[in-house]
């Protein structure tokens, strides 16, 4: 650690936390790392034992030719998992990270105890979006910074982006955003972005779910996050007002408080 080996290729991972206490895995979204949780892990590392990852071929982790299809994700996450011995755990994804929390949850039910998405997706990427996110990616590989401003609005809310008492945050936001190896990203994103639509996995989720959705999420609106919720029996919807497609970013107390208080009452078995 924090390098290890999974599914045939290197990935950072962190742990917070005392390991007696019941896991949690935390999975980002694209253009991001694990430290997307680092000012949510106050209010989690309490009570559960958090473990962050950096995706396959995002932030700190190995940079990988192949592999980056969700099936695989999948995979890399479950790899973790099993590889730091952590049995079933509750898990915690934002934007893709949800939807690979959502397919482990769906086909392989004793590995979840609980899952929260945040601003994420059963519904494959519609042609016209997906045409928009490539040429955006396109310019992103060659200079990530030209990419800020057409990709801003969709990652974060208006207050966030508009609001001068934000500047510190934005600075920091976009500093991660342009850190990034603009090629290894468009490669990850690619696979990602053509995924298949999992509507019909959503009635196969039987553990306790939350959605978490911002009201001005660019990527993902609320209705994505409605149509997870009628799709799993007992899922609960929580919208962030004010607060786009970011909440780690845009309220990170806010959210951390949401996302502890649901664990707390989760069960501790699968």
């Amino acid at each position: 650690m924090p390098l290890i080996e999974a599914n045939h290729t290197r990935l950072w991972v962190e742990r917070h936390g005392h390991p007696a206490r019941p896991p949690v895995l935390l999975l980002h979204g694209l253009f991001f790392s694990g430290q997307m949780y680092d000012r949510l892990l106050p209010a989690l590392t309490t009570r559960f034992h958090c473990v962050t990852i950096d995706g396959r071929s995002m932030g700190r982790s190995a940079r990988a030719l192949g592999g980056h299809d969700v099936d695989n994700l999948c995979a890399d996450m479950m790899a973790v998992q099993d590889a730091l011995q952590l049995g079933p755990a509750h898990w915690v994804g934002s934007s893709v990270g949800g939807v690979i929390g959502l397919r482990v949850a769906a086909q392989w039910p004793e590995r979840v105890l609980s899952l929260v998405t945040c601003g994420a997706s059963a519904h494959a990427e519609p042609l016209d979006k997906l045409n928009r996110y490539e040429s955006l990616l396109a310019s992103y590989a060659s200079d990530p910074a030209s990419a800020w401003p057409r990709l801003a609005p969709v990652l974060y809310g208006p207050d966030f982006l508009n609001n001068p008492a934000r500047a510190a945050d934005r600075h920091v936001q976009f500093q991660a955003f342009i850190d990034n190896d603009g090629p290894s990203i468009q490669r990850a994103a690619a696979p990602i972005l053509r995924r298949v639509g999992i509507e019909h996995m959503l009635a196969h989720v039987r553990c306790p779910t939350l959605a978490i959705v911002g009201e001005h999420d660019g990527a993902n609106p609320p209705e994505h996050s409605r149509h997870i919720v009628a799709g799993i029996d007992g899922a609960r919807l929580h919208v962030m007002p004010g607060v786009g497609h970011q909440p780690n970013a845009e309220a990170p107390v806010q959210l951390g408080h949401t996302i502890a208080a649901f664990l707390q009452a989760a069960p501790m078995v699968s």
